[in-house]
């Protein structure tokens, strides 16, 4: 399931690619950055909340239910980009015909943007209405109007921090309207702020799951590690990043998902001593993992149906040509493995227990490494619970691409992983 996601993303990005180069050789000046955006939001939750993931595919009763159910419900957004929608899909379904990419099960091509005309109003009407909306949805979009930066985590937990201390009536009716005329304490942004920081203060920073170092060793720090071009070999993910490389070379053809052919999936998997049989390389982790991270640093270049190698931020070389160039090379691959996983949102395969993960990434890379079944689980309450599944699922990804292993009942890191997972805790508190 998780490769179909990443196959159906793939395919959202490479289409949304073309529409803005499209869209910019009719109109050079246009807005293209926030058209993506919005374009994205809407082929996600199309593809998400109505199990309709072919960017081509445009019915009437899909177009209606996402623009006046579906958006409604999950998207916070101002009124004036609410107005925006309409619009902008007009213009995708234009796109779509033009390049052969409507679906032959869609509603008419010619007749599709006086339907999705016809929806403009129904769309605003559902916006304005926070019977329509989640409770989360009209809580949040209030605190939009207040002018908080829903992506600035500081400022959310801020005003989450106000929203929980209003009294019950009060938290009712925002969540049930998305209003609250005159509430007992009106948001003040400092004062919410100053509440969080004196939380944070009185609540432990480390996570119940992470055990305190038990051997006298404790854990491995960054001035005790002298790292040669075998530590970096060593590494499954690394060798198969490499393998990967070598295999595209100048160019290799792909399949409709944007995927190695299945005889190349073949071909790399022998190479790194797996033979098995091949559906589709989306069903091998091993590569989907390199192959990912690999374009997240620019070491592959998709262009069309052709994937071919590029010379990327690092030189690749042996550890035999340049064994301090190859540590380089290989020092770059993990870490663009963990912050492409760090910048990349949970629905499409990013880390969902950030900043957890980090630190148990680093408690996995000690000498004592991480229990997959940490003491004291069955006294703790679902969310407590909830927050460990969440790096578990982190930690079992890493285990999948071969970054991390899984030794009996533990999590076990080398030490280039610790170095690397070094430089994913520096990028996060830049």
């Amino acid at each position: 399931m998780m490769d179909e996601q990443r196959a159906q993303r793939l395919e959202r990005e490479q289409v949304l690619s073309e529409y803005g180069t499209w869209r910019l050789t009719a109109e050079e000046d246009a807005p293209v950055a926030e058209e993506i955006r919005t374009l994205e939001t809407l082929l996600r939750l199309k593809a998400e909340q109505q199990a309709s993931p072919d960017p081509g595919l445009w019915t009437e009763a899909l177009a209606t239910e996402l623009l006046t159910v579906v958006v409604p419900r999950t998207v916070i957004q101002p009124r004036e980009h609410v107005m925006d929608l309409v619009p902008i899909l007009i213009r995708f379904v234009t796109y779509l015909r033009e390049t052969g990419r409507w679906h032959p099960g869609s509603m008419s091509a010619t007749e599709a943007p006086a339907v999705l005309g016809g929806l403009e109003f129904a769309a605003l009407e559902a916006a304005d209405d926070p019977s329509r909306r989640s409770f989360s949805t009209n809580i949040l979009g209030h605190g939009m109007a207040l002018g908080v930066d829903l992506e600035d985590e500081d400022e959310l937990a801020a005003f989450m921090h106000w929203y929980n201390a209003l009294p019950d009536d009060e938290r009712l009716a925002l969540s049930e309207t998305g209003r609250l005329e005159q509430p007992t304490a009106p948001y003040d942004r400092e004062t919410a702020l100053a509440g969080v920081r004196e939380e944070a203060a009185e609540s432990p920073d480390r996570p119940w799951f992470l055990p305190e170092p038990t051997t006298s060793e404790g854990p491995r720090g960054m001035a005790e590690l002298d790292l040669g071009p075998e530590d970096y070999a060593a590494s499954d993910f690394v060798r198969a990043a490499l393998a990967l490389l070598e295999l595209v070379g100048d160019g290799r053809r792909l399949t409709a998902t944007a995927g190695l052919r299945r005889e190349d999936t073949a071909e790399l998997l022998r190479a790194l001593g797996m033979d098995r049989s091949v559906r589709s390389m989306w069903d091998h982790p091993e590569i989907v993992g390199p192959w990912i991270t690999l374009r997240d640093g620019g070491w592959l270049e998709v262009a069309g149906s052709r994937v071919r190698r590029t010379p990327g931020p690092v030189p690749v070389v042996t550890a035999q040509e340049d064994p301090e160039g190859f540590i380089e090379v290989g020092h770059a691959l993990l870490t663009a493995l963990l912050l492409g996983r760090d910048a990349r949102d949970p629905r499409d395969g990013g880390f969902q227990g950030m900043p957890d993960t980090a630190a148990a990434l680093m408690v996995a890379c000690s000498a004592d490494a991480l229990p997959v079944h940490p003491e004291g689980a069955p006294q703790r309450d679902r969310e407590e619970i909830a927050r460990w599944l969440r790096v578990r699922r982190d930690l079992e990804g890493l285990v999948a691409v071969g970054a991390l292993s899984r030794d009996g009942e533990r999590f076990r890191g080398a030490g280039a992983l610790l170095v690397a997972g070094a430089a994913l805790l520096r990028d996060r508190s830049a």
